[in-house]
């Protein structure tokens, strides 16, 4: 009997236990794990949000921000003041996204750190980060730097024909101090107090100074030459060698042509002069500027300075040898260059009585012995070709222009030591030139003769040799045609030969 009321009373206990377990278990899994509300002293930047569901949370948070924005901001320097809100500085933010992660965030979190806060006592709080809109901030330091700031002048070299290299001292700037005068904006909600802050400047030095150019002097010089008489051509390399001249290269930084010198257009004031296009030479907009940027580049070349890019044009051109060309396209095809060396550098551009020469002051401790050779790998023949003209003469030929073959060709550049040793050899490029070919314009072809159109023909059975007309013994007169090309025939001043365009 004392054993069953034993079994009876243990068995209540351990389904009294396990009802107890079993309510616990569920409990805490509706509370802790399965519920769709914060937890006690969950934040989301700094505002309380315990007990809300996700929906709640966000409308909260929602209103937070918007009041928060509304902050007035104001920066000021002496009698000026510029007054916004908060709001009208900082990006919007997607609250709903940032409820979701603070949510997704709070539902990893384990259950004993839920169990062990409920009383709400220790905040857990998932920040909520402002962000600054950067072309306001932008706008706002352009405004202030234009009211009170000074551009600094870098230290730079002047030529001057009697004493030489001349140091043109720098001039220190100011300029608003960004991070001083934005520092005590928040970065997060729960941070925002009075906004009243000054607006600081701070003096700008020069990037180069007297000092650093106390050892310049020529590291380089390269020169071409062009005919004054061509008007147009000359025009365009003036100004593109005038956007060229003085421009200093910071110390690893690159140099673009086209950045300095800009589009090339007729409101820019350049002109028409010949071009390459395609596989010829045509009247273009800009055409002497490649001149300026071949110059350059073989200046630079001899300098031992970084080429970042360059491109060959389509044809050989007379002003400088094979593979050494730079031709340049304003947006599609540039001529940058990389100041390698720890001291700036300086370009000179004289463009006078038929000579450009381009002269690279630097630090001397990097002039160099340098050259550049070339090898031409394949020549490619040119062919004639030949077009009508309807405005010559039947028969008559002149030559438009001669051709010139195309090439394949390598170009180096090689370094030398102090006693003439080559200690290194780079190749540049691999560049192919197409031929130009021949072109000779020749007038309409003849139409050939018709019997009976332009003469009387002789009797036919007469006897006498030949074509005869009818009721005559004459014979019919011979008509010899003209000879296509040959212009003894038609003309006795025949057209002159047309000169070889001038290379752009």
């Amino acid at each position: 009997m004392e054993k069953n009321r034993f079994k009876t009373g243990l068995a209540f206990v351990v389904v009294l236990f396990l009802g107890i377990s079993g309510a616990l278990s569920l409990y805490f899994y509706k509370n802790f794990i399965a519920t769709d509300l914060f937890m006690p002293g969950v934040e989301i930047g700094g505002i309380a949000v315990q007990g809300y569901n996700v929906e709640d949370a966000a409308s909260t948070v929602s209103q937070a921000i918007n009041e928060t924005f509304a902050t007035p901001v104001t920066f000021y320097k002496d009698d000026y003041k510029y007054e916004s809100t908060l709001g009208g500085l900082c990006l919007s933010l997607d609250v709903a996204k940032i409820v979701e992660s603070a949510w997704k965030e709070e539902k990893s979190r384990n259950w004993q750190a839920k169990i062990a806060n409920l009383d709400g006592n220790r905040k857990i709080n998932y920040p909520l980060t402002i962000q600054y809109n950067p072309e306001v901030k932008a706008r706002l330091l352009k405004d202030w730097d234009s009211k009170w700031g000074v551009v600094y002048k870098n230290a730079s070299l002047e030529v001057d024909n009697q004493r030489g290299l001349v140091i043109v001292p720098g001039q220190a700037g100011l300029k608003v101090d960004e991070d001083a005068t934005f520092k005590i904006l928040p970065t997060n909600l729960h941070e925002i107090s009075t906004l009243r802050m000054p607006i600081i400047m701070v003096r700008q030095q020069p990037q180069v100074n007297e000092e650093m150019l106390k050892n310049m002097g020529e590291i380089s010089s390269y020169s071409t030459f062009y005919n004054p008489g061509e008007v147009n051509r000359s025009h365009n390399l003036y100004m593109a060698a005038s956007s060229v001249n003085k421009i200093m290269i910071a110390p690893q930084t690159v140099f673009s042509f086209n950045n300095t010198v800009g589009a090339r257009t007729m409101e820019t004031g350049y002109l028409d002069a010949l071009v390459i296009v395609g596989n010829k030479f045509e009247p273009g907009l800009g055409g002497g500027i490649c001149q300026v940027s071949s110059t350059l580049y073989n200046a630079c070349l001899l300098a031992g300075l970084e080429i970042v890019e360059r491109y060959n044009h389509a044809l050989a051109v007379a002003y400088v040898p094979l593979g050494r060309d730079a031709t340049v396209a304003y947006g599609i095809q540039d001529l940058k260059i990389r100041n390698s060396t720890d001291s700036p550098v300086y370009i000179r551009v004289i463009a006078s009585g038929g000579k450009l020469t381009v002269n690279i002051y630097g630090n001397l401790k990097y002039k160099r012995k340098i050259d550049i050779s070339n090898i031409i790998d394949q020549t490619l023949d040119f062919v004639v070709e030949k077009e009508t003209d309807p405005k010559m003469a039947a028969g008559e030929q002149r030559v438009d222009h001669k051709g010139n073959p195309g090439y394949i060709v390598r170009s180096f550049r090689n370094f030398y030591d102090e006693n003439g040793k080559i200690v290194k050899t780079e190749q540049l490029a691999r560049d192919t030139y197409k031929p130009l070919n021949e072109l000779i314009l020749e007038g309409p072809a003849i139409a050939p003769s018709v019997p009976g159109a332009a003469f009387n023909l002789p009797a036919s059975g007469s006897g006498v040799s030949g074509t005869t007309s009818p009721g005559s013994n004459t014979p019919a007169q011979t008509v010899v045609p003209l000879i296509p090309g040959d212009t003894s025939q038609n003309s006795s001043n025949p057209a002159p030969l047309r000169p070889t365009p001038i290379k752009p």
